[in-house]
């Protein structure tokens, strides 16, 4: 088994989940062109800025104060929303039909949905 620094050596200051599945796709896709693999590093950078971002929801709750007093919910969870949408959007973009086995990106979906259980 790979120590866990050395699989994510080279890789930003990503969530751990973020990072597993930048690897997972990697590995599941050596044949990656410069630019899917660009593109798979700017798809797991939108994964990690909601990560960032949902990891301030515990300060400040789900639900905070709107303009006029009243309680709705925190502005970040459309954010976060819209930002892991957004990635999964270029992540499926990637087509990556041609240079990987039909269950890689389940596989990569699976690894993500995991490691977001299991913080």
């Amino acid at each position: 088994m790979t120590d866990t620094a050395d699989r994510y050596a080279g890789l930003p200051d990503w969530s751990d989940s973020t990072k597993e599945t930048y690897c997972q796709i990697e590995d599941d896709n050596p044949r990656l062109t410069a630019a899917q693999r660009a593109a798979l590093f700017e798809a797991c950078s939108l994964l990690a800025l909601a990560d960032d971002l949902a990891a301030t929801i515990p300060d400040v709750g789900l639900m905070t104060t709107g303009s006029q007093g009243q309680h709705i919910v925190n502005p970040a969870v459309a954010e976060i929303r819209a930002l892991r949408r957004d990635a999964m959007a270029a992540l499926r973009a990637l087509d990556l039909s041609g240079v990987r086995d039909a269950t890689a990106a389940s596989k990569a979906g699976a690894s993500l949905v995991g490691a977001r259980w299991n913080r």
